[in-house]
């Protein structure tokens, strides 16, 4: 017979199952008869010289790979300075290709040759090495109409139904529990565990140094003296 430890496990997982399910059948894609605009698209494009090469099914390749895309409501692309208010335009550089992700999703060997390997520093002090694209000039920025094709339709039911279960989950704080069972590392626990434990490490080796401070070595430098040793006169009162 189950504990009622286990039935609600149970039932946190059921609910879970089912949040997921609902999640996927949410949204309903639907073509439009008529397309409409919504705002503008700047992309990057293969630029006319670059049409004509041998290699153009290579470039258009890289280009699925490391191009962005940026949609405004406007045509100018430009935004405003936070503290001047000033109109600047916006930055849309080609993406740069981690190392990781070209071993992972194997890109050919003969895209090399477009691209140079280049170290850049990330957050932490730590450096990332990055496969850059060194011929730049072989595509341009394009702007174009943004063409809505199709929409998505929201069902109101599984609308009202996913919001009955997160109130549930948010009720019985359940969603900790969930990650428990599914075998979630606890970081906000271990993390803060582990930084009291570093500061009273840090602490206790203050406290000791302290304890036994080194004389300074007799045989030091006078550079390293921080008192001056030049001559100091007394005026008579």
């Amino acid at each position: 017979m189950l504990n009622p430890r286990e039935i609600s496990d149970r039932r946190i997982l059921a609910a879970a199952r089912e949040l997921r399910s609902l999640h996927k059948k949410q949204y309903t894609i639907r073509q439009l008869e008529v397309p409409f605009q919504r705002g503008w698209r700047r992309s990057y494009v293969l630029r006319e010289r670059s049409l004509d090469r041998e290699d153009r099914p290579i470039l258009e390749a890289i280009l699925e790979v490391i191009g962005s895309t940026i949609i405004r409501h406007n045509r100018s692309f430009q935004s405003r300075q936070r503290r001047t208010r000033k109109l600047c335009e916006i930055s849309q550089p080609l993406r740069p290709i981690p190392n990781n992700e070209w071993i992972w999703k194997n890109y050919p060997s003969s895209w090399l040759r477009y691209f140079r390997y280049e170290l850049r520093l990330e957050r932490y002090n730590h450096w990332q090495p990055y496969w850059i694209l060194d011929q730049t000039s072989l595509y341009r920025l394009k702007i174009s109409r943004n063409m809505i094709y199709q929409i998505r339709e929201i069902d109101p039911d599984i609308e009202r139904r996913i919001g009955e279960l997160d109130r549930w989950f948010e009720i019985h704080q359940a969603w900790r529990r969930y990650g428990w069972l599914k075998g979630r590392h606890q970081s906000w626990r271990c993390n803060n565990t582990k930084q009291k434990l570093i500061d009273k490490r840090h602490r206790r080796e203050i406290a000791r140094a302290y304890e036994t401070f080194p004389e300074v070595d007799p045989a030091a430098s006078v550079w390293r003296i921080p008192t001056s040793l030049r001559p100091t006169f007394f005026l008579p009162a």
